[in-house]
């Protein structure tokens, strides 16, 4: 019997209709505020089976949706037409996960600091309970904080810290301590949930006096005790189309402009043929369309009087046909985007 399901973390999906072997399903936008394009599956007891699965507007990309066997690794089915995929199960496949974009598990996180030899703290409990995770690397008396997912679903993030972690577990930053929280919104990315414009203001709208997220309240605790030499905080963009099919900067203040091109001089210059593209060019302007003044990470950082510099840097979802999105290629940026840091931190004399 074919069982379709989200019982997973990160599973978001709900299953309208069955008719033979076409299948109607919904993402759950829970307690997000408008509409988001995030959802992820399971399909189990279908070997040997040919389903056609039907979703919403704008829910798959270029590439058709992210598949995977065991929540790990992932690949690209192939381009699909309009808002449906088909896939056929091999008489060996008893499971199979279907998602928007590649996932990135916790599980990932905790392997790749064992791998490394790294010891993982407690940052807060979330809301719900839950331990959530940070890693410092380094010391010294400057402060660098890294962070990821203020938006539970943008997963790709999470592949770019994992490439600034492992470059800086080989080569700290001298004089430094780097605090990474993978996982802001710790709840959020366990339960599935779209994260972006959560009501009553998501993860990345909390920074005020009184932060409503426990995740927050640390980072700014965190803030106020080390400082914040340099600040960064690794997003996805909107699904798809123009500057969202690209890795760009949001550039959130005019006065800092030279600091912006000073480190999109260095991260460019550190792009190999192994990584994801960056391009200046790319980079959004302050003052601009959404990119305003607001209560999130980068922006409070960026206004503290000890901070040097700090942004978002945005990575796609699915990239463009000459510039596919993979995990390794994301991995791979955020080893070049930790080795601008590292250079930066040292040409700037900080």
């Amino acid at each position: 019997m074919i069982r379709i399901h989200g019982d997973f973390i990160g599973g978001n999906i709900r299953v309208s209709e069955i008719y033979g072997d076409r299948v109607l399903l919904q993402n759950e936008l829970r307690d997000t505020v408008g509409d988001w394009f995030y959802w992820a599956f399971c399909v189990e007891g279908a070997e040997g089976r040919e389903l056609r699965f039907e979703l919403g507007q704008n829910r798959i990309g270029y590439f058709g949706p992210a598949v995977s066997y065991d929540l790990c690794e992932w690949h690209w089915l192939g381009k699909c037409e309009g808002n449906s995929f088909v896939y056929h199960f091999g008489e060996n496949e008893s499971r199979v996960y279907f998602a928007h974009h590649m996932l990135y598990h916790p599980a990932r996180f905790f392997s790749l600091c064992q791998r490394l030899g790294l010891q993982t703290d407690e940052l807060c409990k979330s809301r719900k309970g839950r331990s959530v995770p940070c890693l410092y690397i380094g010391e010294g008396k400057r402060s660098i904080i890294f962070c990821a997912r203020h938006h539970a679903c943008e997963s790709t993030g999470s592949y770019v810290m994992e490439g600034i972690i492992e470059e800086l577990a080989s080569s700290p930053i001298e004089n430094a301590r780097s605090l990474f929280v993978p996982f802001v919104d710790f709840d959020g990315v366990v339960d599935g949930d779209q994260g972006k414009s959560r009501y009553p203001h998501d993860h990345n709208r909390d920074y005020t006096d009184e932060p409503l997220y426990p995740e927050v309240r640390a980072i700014c605790e965190y803030r106020e005790k080390h400082g914040s030499t340099l600040g960064f905080d690794l997003h996805s963009p909107w699904h798809k189309g123009g500057v969202n099919d690209k890795i760009f900067v949001v550039r959130n203040m005019c006065e800092k402009a030279h600091r912006f091109d000073e480190f999109s001089a260095l991260l460019e210059s550190e792009i190999t043929e192994s990584s994801m593209k960056y391009s200046h060019t790319n980079d959004f302007p302050p003052l601009t369309a959404w990119n305003q003044p607001s209560a999130n990470f980068a922006y409070t950082t960026n206004s503290r009087p000890d901070c040097r510099l700090a942004f978002s840097l945005e990575s796609a979802y699915f990239g463009t046909e000459d510039d596919r999105v993979s995990g390794a290629k994301l991995v791979e940026l955020g080893r070049c985007f930790a080795r601008a840091v590292k250079k930066y931190f040292l040409e700037a004399e900080i």
